[in-house]
Order: C-alpha cells, then sequence, then structure tokens
C-alpha cells in the first residue's frame, strides 16, 4: 500500500507533468473500501436532477454505493431520503418505483409516515419502554442547487456551498433551475466508476471512439476554467450542436433563452466530485451518475434536460428522439471502449501515463482531487 500511495502523489504534480491515476485504482477492492470511507462518507453526492416524483407518495427506490435507499416526495412535496430498511428487523421496505400514502413493510407491517415517523407498530404499544419516536426511518441530508439534487450519507454533512465553490457562477447562463428533465435511464457497465466519468470528461478519445457520430463537431477546446469548489469545468465551441448526431443538426431546437455567444456556440462539460458529471450545450444538458457496483463495475443513473418552454413546441416529441439517439449511440460507443480499458486495465502493473493537458483537462483536475482525498 506505501508503494501505492507514493505512485498516487504523482497524480498531484503539476498539470504538465501530472501522471494519470494508478491502475490499481480502477480495480483492486482496498482501494474501493478506502474510496468509501475517505469520500462517499464526506462529500455531497450528485443525485440527478431534483425534478422527479412530483406528487406526494412518489418514490423510486435505487442503490448508492452499497446502500439501499429510497428516494419519496412528503405531503408538503419536499423530497426526503430514507434507507430503504425497516426499522424493526431490518426487511427491504420499496422495491422499485411507485407512489404511496404511507410506507408500510411487508414482513411485520410495520407503517412509517412519507416524513419517516413510525405510526403504527403491531402490539409494539403494549411495551412501555417502547418509544415511537425512537424508530423513525433512517434519514439522509439532501439539498438542492441549481436544479441538482444532492446527498450526504456520512454523519457529519458539510457545507454544499464551500464543496461547490463558484459553479453556480460560472453556471449562472444556462439558467439550469429552469429546465426539466424529459428523458431518464439506469443501466449497468462493466467498468469502475471512476473510468466512466473520466470518458464523458475528455476529448482526446473523439476520434477513436466517435470517429463518425459526434467526432467532427468538436473543435479543440478552451483552457479549463479556473474553479473554486470541488468541481472541474471545460468549454469548447462545436460545429452545430453537440447534442445532435452528425448526421441529425437539422432537427436542432432553438437555443436557450438569453443563452448568450459565447455559450450559445458550444458546450460547456462539467464533472462535480466526486460522481456527478454534465453537459450544457445550446439547447440542453444531459447529466450522468456513477455508482460503484464493484471495483470493476458501476451503475449509471443518465438525464437530459430541456428549458420547459421547448418542450411545449410543436414537434418536441419528435425532434427530441433525436437527441436520445444522439445519447443512446455515443454512449454505446464509449461502452465498448470502455470495457475493453477496463479488460486492460485489471491486475495490471501501475504504469501512469501522463495526461493530454488541454484534451484531459478535468479528467487531471480530478486526478489531482482524488490523491488529496486518498491520501
Amino acid at each position: 500500500m506505501k508503494k501505492l500511495l507514493e505512485r498516487i502523489k504523482l497524480c498531484k504534480l503539476p498539470p504538465p507533468q501530472r501522471r494519470s491515476l494508478p491502475y490499481e485504482c480502477y480495480w483492486e477492492d482496498s482501494i474501493l473500501t478506502q474510496e468509501q470511507e475517505r469520500i462517499f462518507s464526506n462529500q455531497w453526492l450528485g443525485l440527478g436532477r431534483s425534478d422527479r416524483l412530483e406528487n406526494p407518495g412518489e418514490y423510486e427506490v435505487f442503490e448508492l454505493c452499497g446502500q439501499a435507499l429510497v428516494l419519496i416526495r412528503n405531503q408538503d412535496k419536499e423530497l426526503r431520503l430514507y434507507a430503504n430498511t425497516c426499522r424493526h428487523r431490518g426487511a427491504k421496505l420499496l422495491d422499485g418505483t411507485g407512489q404511496c400514502q404511507a410506507i408500510s413493510c411487508p414482513f411485520h407491517g410495520w407503517t412509517y409516515s412519507l416524513d419517516g415517523n413510525l405510526m403504527h407498530a403491531k402490539t409494539m404499544a403494549e411495551n412501555p419502554s417502547f418509544d415511537f419516536e425512537e424508530h423513525s426511518l433512517i434519514e439522509y441530508k439532501l439539498k438542492e442547487l441549481q436544479g441538482f439534487l444532492f446527498v450526504f450519507l456520512g454523519n457529519k454533512p458539510t457545507d454544499l456551498s464551500k464543496q461547490l465553490g463558484n459553479f453556480s457562477e460560472l453556471h449562472q447562463p444556462w439558467s439550469m433551475n429552469e429546465l426539466v428533465t424529459t428523458r431518464r435511464a439506469t443501466f449497468e457497465v462493466q467498468c469502475n466508476w471512476k473510468a466512466f466519468l473520466d470518458v464523458f470528461n475528455e476529448y482526446y478519445h473523439l476520434n477513436n471512439v466517435h470517429p463518425t457520430s459526434i467526432d467532427n463537431l468538436y473543435n479543440k477546446p478552451e483552457e479549463a476554467d479556473k474553479t473554486t469548489g470541488d468541481f472541474a469545468s471545460q468549454f469548447g465551441f462545436t460545429a452545430g450542436t453537440g447534442a445532435l448526431l452528425e448526421v441529425d443538426q437539422i432537427n436542432a431546437l432553438p437555443i436557450m433563452e438569453n443563452l448568450e455567444a459565447p455559450w450559445s456556440l458550444g458546450a460547456r462539460y462539467s464533472w462535480i466530485f466526486p460522481n456527478m458529471t454534465f453537459a450544457a450545450s445550446q439547447e440542453a444538458i444531459w447529466v450522468y451518475e456513477a455508482s460503484p457496483i464493484t471495483s470493476m463495475s458501476c451503475r449509471i443513473r443518465q438525464s437530459i434536460c430541456f428549458p420547459k418552454n421547448t418542450t411545449t413546441l410543436p414537434g418536441f416529441k419528435e425532434k427530441s428522439q433525436s437527441y436520445y439517439q444522439r445519447l443512446d449511440d455515443a454512449l454505446d460507443e464509449d461502452i465498448v471502449a470502455l470495457e475493453n480499458q477496463q479488460k486492460g486495465l485489471n491486475k495490471s502493473t501501475s504504469l501512469q501515463g501522463q495526461f493530454s493537458t488541454l484534451m484531459e483537462a478535468n479528467v487531471a483536475t480530478f486526478s489531482e482531487w482524488y490523491a488529496n482525498k486518498i491520501i
């Protein structure tokens, strides 16, 4: 482990000399354990967009970093996040998605309000030492910012505004609070969670992995932006919109209102450390959250969003299909490359290549941030 930590220190060198993460960070189980303790339990984690589960009682069940969770909207239309575990003897409470008036355990019938309070536990009122208030569902802190949802899984939540620094200022031109999500998807990829986020944040692979789909749309990016929080961001000009395939540019939807040049002429790729990334283009944003399943596989949640007034335009339903097709096609190409990369990484000796300073700027910034967290 000592030798590995010495190699991780190379990720803290100045950008021209900085090395990529040691290969072990992409397959070693002990590293994933360190990530759970030093990163996932001590950072606000991205949960994608907050505009979901519109009605009281609507819920969705998912796992994040091995924890079974249920996201639900309460009677006051506030989102709440609970451990998907009964406080009696640990049974799973809910599955999938749905809507309920209360959360009832299928094992012994303990029933909780949408605010997580235990309302009914048969025969337990007969026990004078039983306190209903002590048996509420385990709840995790949630916060919303710029239309994004964040959770803190640890015991001592930190300051989200400090974690994100100048994030809101840098992304203000896109009016992200006003965007609505039109499609979501969840899937698994046989690669380390960091590898998935890496590939979304670098231009270096485009002409090899996406030669006929999106490569010709992207010009050489601008220098990475100066950020004061735990995130990286880089803007680049595009020929047309990067949100569509080269062959579908005719289906481009209107540019966002009040989005001016240069931002209306390209796309900004941002990575909120550790686990959420997105691209903000001229007329849409698309978001990915990555969560480890094992050290060599991950679960991905994808969202795509448009301005509300765009979604009401005639022909939006038809044209939006071209945007979804672009996501699907580019993703299919990326997954082939990622799963091939994982096969090369597995059990390999750490060689640690250097970054292309401009073309892999966000990935290099994450590498330094990660090294500071792990060491």
